[in-house]
């Protein structure tokens, strides 16, 4: 069987996604009708599948169903299964896999389908009696939550990729208008310290000299006019 171009781009992705369904307690891999499914005591929990050129997860949603199914890749799953909160969504060659968001779609549907004993071990909490020995089984258990935690790490690494740089770019750039404007400021705040005193000093200077030139007209003026009385 000769693989897509299409199908080979969105190996990786379920690759790990598959990784992340199979991380959970007594998840277990099946292919019934040709389809990839992960199931937890007989009952499957989620869909993972390629379908001419597109990437196809069916999950149980019954918390998040209705706001999934305002995403645009996102549409009620077929054979009456939408009316059971399943929810399938659909990526082309060219769209973006939120793998994130995959994710989340496949931990709650795990936790929706899978039995009290298997979600007890999920959260490291299988009842224990006091003096007992730890079965065989917890062991195994807490491997496979940490197989989980590194699947949805890097499923999370590989959506967000890209993401880390740009925040770094606006931290760099950031102190730089601060100090930039932090030198500005002052210089701004000392020459009007500088100015102020300036005019003042000119102004009171001033008075003075107008005053004496005052008087000295207003005695040129009675100098001149006692010289015109006299014959």
């Amino acid at each position: 069987m000769t693989m897509r171009q299409d199908d080979a781009r969105f190996t990786p992705i379920l690759a790990r996604l598959r990784d992340a369904a199979l991380a959970y307690p007594e998840a277990v891999e099946e292919f019934p009708w040709g389809d990839r499914v992960a199931k937890v005591r007989g009952k499957i929990f989620v869909f993972l599948n390629t379908h001419e050129g597109k990437l196809h997860v069916t999950a149980k949603l019954p918390q998040s169903g209705e706001a999934a199914l305002m995403l645009p890749f996102a549409e009620p799953t077929g054979y009456n299964l939408g009316k059971s909160g399943w929810v399938t969504a659909r990526f082309g060659p060219k769209d973006r896999v939120p793998e994130a968001m995959m994710l989340e779609w496949i931990e709650e549907s795990y936790r929706a389908v899978a039995p009290k004993r298997a979600l007890q071990s999920l959260e490291g909490a299988a009842p224990r009696e006091s003096g007992t020995k730890r079965a065989p089984g917890d062991r195994a258990a807490v491997s496979r939550r940490e197989v989980r935690t590194t699947a949805v790490a890097a499923g999370k690494a590989a959506a967000e990729k890209g993401t880390p740089g740009k925040k770094a770019a606006a931290t760099k750039g950031s102190p730089t208008k601060k100090v930039v404007s932090g030198k500005g400021t002052p210089e701004k705040k000392v020459t009007a310290t500088k100015g102020s005193p300036a005019k003042k000093v000119t102004a009171k200077k001033g008075a003075p000299a107008q005053k004496t030139a005052d008087r000295a007209a207003l005695a040129k003026k009675a100098a001149e006019k006692e010289s015109r009385r006299s014959p």
